[in-house]
């Protein structure tokens, strides 16, 4: 699928009535894809013409409710991500609509997490790196275009479809950030034919039919000439069905300040997104802001922004984790944090999964 293409949308009321994760429609009909995990594909889903379509379509209004968790998948297989989940529900009162979290290609699609995550009524959004220095075995964007790793490909894209068979769809991103100076990915000649490549693997084991794509780019604004335009690794509209936005205000950064907000970092990038390519839906991916005295405001700002100034956005992921200790690469949620996000999904805007 190119495009995501809709008759209509599903109103805020409906979605939240429908109490799940996430909706969809397709063909004038109301889709619903983030139904308990006992139920059968075939009772979760409506037939459009010759197949069934589990792509994930944004909400008519109002924006999901998501966040990014890191798990050590060395030593928490399944239980790290109920932990997490526990986490969330008890601090918000509901648990969030979408959950993202990292994998590594050389093990293979997370099912135990996607299955966890799943029977919360909640969205698996899966992120799977090729490799970074120190991860082994470690994949650059030269081995996947040169097939060197297509046995790990068919592997991932093989368990993805089990899944999805079994328990619907799930978002999907690889190679984020592209366009930044910190991945072996970034800025590379290949990157962009990998992406390519891996979208290819997928489609022939009959993944891409549950996996909906998600192409992150990095928001240049404020990192100078760590992060360049995203828009020369567009990979074209065939191999990506929503565009992420990746935003951070980390203090540590010399040019952002404490009177750096959201939408300051947000406008340029989402501007130029939204005129390149209106028909993709747009979410933000990851954000975060430093751990501090000033991260409550800075949210309560962000998500109204999200809500006031970028109304097309229909997905907004918070990053809470610690990227780097060294580097104080920082943006967990503290306590008061947690409680400033309670109040502001009170909001029926803020659209959350079923408790």
């Amino acid at each position: 699928m190119s495009d995501i293409e809709t008759a209509d949308g599903i109103s805020r009321r409906e979605f939240l009535k429908a109490g799940v994760g996430l909706a969809a429609v397709t063909s004038g009909l109301e889709l619903i894809a983030g139904c308990a995990a006992t139920e059968t594909p075939k009772d979760r889903i409506i037939p459009t013409k010759e197949k069934s379509d589990y792509k994930i379509y944004p909400p008519k209004d109002g924006c999901l409710v998501g966040f990014h968790k890191e798990q050590n998948r060395r030593f928490q297989v399944g239980e790290g991500i109920s932990t997490t989940i526990h986490h969330y529900r008890n601090a918000l009162g509901a648990n969030p609509a979408i959950l993202a979290f990292w994998s590594f290609l050389s093990l293979g699609f997370p099912l135990a997490e996607a299955k966890t995550i799943r029977k919360n009524s909640i969205v698996p959004y899966v992120n799977v790196m090729p490799g970074h220095e120190g991860w082994r075995p470690s994949f650059g964007p030269d081995d996947v275009v040169q097939g060197r790793c297509d046995s790990y490909i068919k592997r991932l894209a093989t368990d993805a479809a089990g899944f999805g068979e079994k328990h619907g769809s799930f978002f999907f991103t690889t190679m984020v950030e592209f366009n930044a100076g910190w991945w072996p990915w970034s800025r590379k000649p290949d990157t962009t034919p990998a992406w390519r490549h891996i979208w290819q693997i997928f489609e022939e084991q009959g993944a891409n039919q549950y996996a909906t794509w998600v192409w992150e780019a990095f928001c240049p604004e404020k990192y100078q000439i760590s992060v360049t335009d995203p828009e020369p690794y567009y990979p074209g509209d065939k191999y990506l069905d929503w565009i992420g936005i990746n935003v951070f205000a980390n203090l540590k950064n010399p040019y952002i300040g404490q009177n750096t907000m959201f939408k300051e970092l947000m406008s340029k990038t989402y501007e130029q997104m939204l005129r390149n390519h209106p028909q993709k839906t747009i979410m933000v991916s990851e954000f975060g802001r430093t751990p501090g005295s000033s991260q409550p405001p800075w949210l309560i700002d962000a998500y109204r922004s999200i809500e006031n100034d970028f109304p097309p956005i229909r997905a907004a992921i918070y990053y809470d984790n610690i990227t780097n200790v060294l580097t104080g690469q920082d943006h967990t949620l503290d306590r008061k944090s947690l409680g400033t996000l309670k109040e502001i999904f009170k909001d029926p805007y803020w659209i959350m999964a079923a408790k």
